[in-house]
């Protein structure tokens, strides 16, 4: 099985160590978190929107907690190495042990991933003579270190998405993961590393329903997880604009007394754009329904139109995929006799006419709907989403 090694640390960008870790639970391989301590890593998130320049304003993410320090890494036994970026790369850069491991990778030409300020891992074990893109206020880092910073931000700017220079595969960051993995999957697999998998036989188009204090993890992750499988996305809200978007501590069941520190549980995320109104969609051009959950559906629920748009999937049999608290939506819709997994505080709500299920890590699938319980198992929730689709 193909080892993956992540490097992380307190500050990590938990939006970038969200999409690299499920991606690569998805594709079955084995993966390693690595740390200066084993111990819990208190990530950080940026909010703001992603077409501003320095948007972010830091504040907490979830709690990771690590597989392994760095003093008990082998590299050796690593066939690639995935770098995210946050805070934590300003510091790791500095760390022996760290770099250690990664001169291994760049001597060995082993595949690398770097995006946002992960790139300055990579100068600060040396590498020299490459191309790079990167944070934009990183990028003079990348040239002062003897490297050719390139500007890439993606389809959303007409721009190139990521840069590959080698064994080195780097991207500017959010909004764009899903090409910085998909990149990085592709090195593996023309290195005989990840089993080749067909495209899709054609685009599909997936609507989203989301809005103010809806996931950030889940609306980002699902939306990047459709747009690397090659499908079209429209995020719906109540509004045409930018959605405040949402992190929950409790969303992976922490008994906040355990973890370290001053840590609280919602803060405010990324703002992500709704590309339509739910009034101007037309569920009938869409091909699948993706609903993440948050505190959005509590009052989106109550929307007529997300009522509609609900009751046409249901009506029509087309592919429905929902977590954490977006079962809601469907018990709003007047969905009845279904088995439905979700978080534990939904529970009594789903009994009143489902049947509830405690799934953990399994998908539960009931006609047309898959429903997952929620973080950390972000990946079941879109593997088992794309599987019903390209069915």
């Amino acid at each position: 099985m193909t080892k993956i090694l992540m490097i992380a640390a307190d500050g990590t960008a938990i939006d970038h160590l969200d999409y690299a870790m499920f991606r690569m639970k998805e594709e079955g391989f084995d993966l390693t978190v690595a740390a200066p301590e084993k111990r819990p890593l208190k990530t950080t998130t940026h909010w703001g929107a992603p077409d501003k320049h320095l948007y972010y304003v830091e504040r907490p993410g979830y709690t990771v907690t690590p597989d392994a320090a760095f003093r008990d890494i082998d590299p050796a036994a690593y066939d690639a190495l995935l770098v995210p970026g946050g805070r934590a790369p300003e510091y790791l850069r500095n760390n022996a042990e760290c770099m250690a491991i990664v001169r291994h990778f760049i001597d060995a030409d082993k595949p690398i991933a770097a995006t946002c300020h992960g790139p300055l891992i990579l100068l600060g074990a040396g590498v020299k003579g490459r191309r790079m893109t990167c944070t934009d206020d990183t990028a003079t880092d990348v040239t002062v270190f003897g490297n050719t910073f390139e500007f890439a931000r993606g389809p959303w700017y007409n721009e190139p998405d990521n840069v590959t220079d080698g064994n080195i595969v780097t991207s500017r960051g959010w909004v764009h993961y899903h090409d910085w993995i998909r990149e990085f999957i592709k090195m593996l697999r023309d290195r005989g590393l990840a089993e080749a998998k067909p495209a899709p036989a054609k685009t599909k188009r997936i609507l989203m329903i989301a809005g103010d204090h809806s996931s950030s993890g889940q609306v980002a992750y699902g939306l990047e997880r459709m747009l690397e499988a090659g499908h079209e996305v429209v995020i719906a809200a109540p509004e045409k604009r930018m959605l405040e978007t949402i992190i929950d501590q409790r969303e992976e069941g922490w008994d906040m007394a355990d973890v370290p520190g001053v840590y609280m549980y919602e803060y405010m995320c990324f703002e992500i754009p709704a590309g339509a109104t739910l009034e101007e969609v037309d569920p009938a051009e869409f091909d699948g329904l993706l609903l993440p959950g948050g505190r959005g559906p509590e009052y989106l629920r109550n929307e007529a139109g997300t009522r509609e748009i609900v009751r046409h999937f249901m009506d029509a049999g087309k592919p429905v995929g929902t977590i954490c608290q977006a079962p809601r939506y469907l018990l709003a819709a007047g969905v009845t006799g279904m088995k439905l997994a979700g978080l534990e505080m939904i529970r009594t709500e789903i009994e009143q006419a489902n049947t509830y299920v405690a799934a953990a890590d399994q998908p539960v699938i009931d006609r047309n709907v898959v429903s997952v319980s929620g973080r950390p198992y972000y990946h079941v929730w879109t593997r088992e989403f794309l599987r019903m689709l390209d069915k």
